[in-house]
């Protein structure tokens, strides 16, 4: 849904279009696995306690040569996996994703290469972790 809305939907300051979690989760392991250090991107959903409301949220974690610690760009928070619960959030379920390939969705079937926007339908392999206590 964020791609789709982000493509469509450029920002109203600059014409320039803005990016969300999985945006910037795609961009920091891009660039951390660019600089040799070993990242993944994670998503997970999350239940505020207030409310009840489910949301999404995508993140990455880099590995420091013993454990994978969380990384996330959007709000800013390293190495903080409690951040979510501390935010009023129960039940974070999380998935790590792994071989993404832009071709392999595309909106355009008479563009088999990829339409330039990484989706989570790019994404081919997915590995549940469920509610991982570091987290929870």
């Amino acid at each position: 849904m964020s791609d789709l809305y982000t493509m469509d939907h450029p920002s109203p300051i600059d014409g320039k279009y803005v990016g969300v979690c999985d945006e910037y989760g795609t961009l920091y392991t891009a660039s951390t696995r660019a600089l040799g250090i070993p990242t993944r991107f994670l998503s997970f959903t999350m239940q505020e306690v207030s409310t009840g409301n489910v949301s999404g949220h995508a993140i990455a974690e880099s590995w420091n040569g013993n454990a994978w610690i969380h990384s996330d760009p959007t709000w800013n928070s390293f190495d903080n996996p409690q951040v979510y619960k501390t935010a009023g959030n129960t039940h974070i379920n999380i998935t790590v994703y792994g071989d993404a390939d832009d071709s392999y969705y595309t909106l355009d079937p008479n563009d088999p290469t990829g339409d330039g926007i990484l989706r989570y339908e790019d994404f081919r392999t997915q590995i549940l972790l469920g509610e991982v206590p570091r987290y929870n």
